[in-house]
């Protein structure tokens, strides 16, 4: 693995001292020579790093399929200004069941990507674009979970209970999915003068994109020029479910899509976005909708009827006995038996209690519940849906009021002059 090491060299700060800075050593990369700096060394390679695992700079931006070594780490799904990461972890691999495999970590690799800066800062911070999969792939995934609800709900209707959702993860919608890259708000994407460059590596040749006439990303303004079409990616030599996983994708893009339907119900954009692509954002819609879905006995069923008879008696026990209570003896110093106190058993059920409360809310408070951990509250819900969870922080947001749109842009433009 080559070694990262350091050449000093000396540059003015905006105080106009002198600064002393070190020079990365640079690993080989494709058909690059390492470069070397000086004797010290510190570990580095040719992949980019997060805790649960490494990205192969080889597999190039995702979007702009260039390889460069300054490409940063992307998050599909990550934990809003709290940094908690266990409740979003929990959600998608208990509750929505998208992960295919135990213990996941929001920093595996199904969940990374390598992204140009630029597209990275348009995805994450300014939502001016939203990585989607395609239509084609987004319908695949429907049909997928449909047919799994409807399994449950058959399920729900007969015995008044249903197993857990479980996902055809060898489909080739989940296995070689199609992504479509969305310009939400094209001309800010692409402010006058700038292009997004794609490269082919079978041909070594770019095409570059701008935002045309009728606001689609195409190679020139006019509307009949040839369109940025869906894409997939060469994810190299990741492991069979270490590829980024399209349901965490689709569910970063409808956050994004939410939010901006949202946005121009109340201040409708002088050109609305083409038709195709506003169908793709309710298809996404749809689909998160269905992840987030529960089945409900339906009226009359057996189902209905065996959960009704169960409801009964559980109020009736609880009239019966009260509230019941989990305790164990504590000695005190002298080996005496001292005072009861909730149990371990019974403080530890918290998340437990926490994820029952989860289950039975409906689709909408479900859905916001988990925008609300990813990416803070959206202004339509009201954080006090949560209290029965567990409280979160309610920061602004991109798409929010004016007040905190001011304070938002505050805090960027200091992060940008810092």
């Amino acid at each position: 693995m080559p070694s990262l090491t350091f050449e000093k060299m000396s540059l003015l700060t905006k105080e106009h001292r002198l600064s002393v800075k070190p020079f990365a050593a640079v690993p080989a990369l494709l058909d690059l020579p390492e470069i070397k700096r000086g004797a010290s060394a510190s570990n580095v390679s040719s992949c980019l790093s997060s805790m649960g695992g490494s990205v192969d700079l080889e597999e190039g931006c995702l979007i702009t399929k260039s390889v460069k070594y300054a490409h940063r780490l992307a998050y599909m799904v990550n934990a809003a200004h709290s940094g908690d990461a266990k409740p979003i972890q929990d959600l998608l691999e208990f509750d929505l069941k998208v992960i295919p495999y135990a213990r996941f970590k929001l920093e595996d690799p199904c969940n990374i990507v390598l992204l140009e800066p630029f597209v990275h800062t348009s995805l994450d911070l300014y939502a001016f674009i939203a990585l989607s999969p395609s239509s084609s792939t987004v319908n695949g995934l429907i049909k997928m979970v449909k047919s799994d609800n409807d399994r449950r709900q058959q399920e729900m209707d007969r015995r008044g209970g249903a197993k857990y959702r479980s996902l055809n993860f060898l489909s080739s919608s989940f296995t070689n999915p199609e992504y479509e890259l969305l310009a939400l708000h094209p001309e800010h994407f692409l402010p006058r003068g700038s292009v997004l460059p794609i490269y082919e590596p079978t041909t070594g040749t770019w095409k570059n994109y701008v935002p045309s006439r009728d606001r689609c990303l195409r190679e020139s303004i006019e509307p009949d020029s040839p369109r940025l079409p869906p894409f997939r990616h060469d994810f190299q030599n990741r492991g069979k479910f270490d590829n980024l996983n399209i349901f965490l994708v689709a569910i970063n893009a409808e956050i994004k899509f939410r939010r901006y339907l949202k946005m121009t119900q109340e201040d409708p954009p002088t050109a609305a976005l083409p038709d195709d692509i506003l169908a793709l954002m309710r298809c996404v819609s749809e689909l998160v909708d269905l992840l987030y879905w529960v089945p409900v006995p339906t009226k009359g069923s057996k189902g209905h009827t065996i959960l009704a008879e169960r409801a009964l008696l559980k109020r009736k026990h609880r009239e019966r006995a009260g509230r019941p209570q989990y305790t164990e003896t504590v000695s005190d110093e002298e080996g005496g038996m001292g005072l009861l106190t909730p149990s371990k058993a019974w403080k530890m059920s918290k998340r437990s209690r926490q994820l029952d409360w989860l289950a039975d809310a409906d689709v909408e408070t479900r859905k916001a519940y988990g925008s609300a951990l990813m990416s803070g509250h959206d202004i339509d819900y009201d954080p006090a849906l949560f209290e029965d969870a567990f409280p979160i922080d309610d920061p602004a947001h991109l798409y929010s009021d004016n007040a905190a749109m001011e304070k938002w842009n505050q805090g960027v433009s200091k992060g940008l002059t810092a």
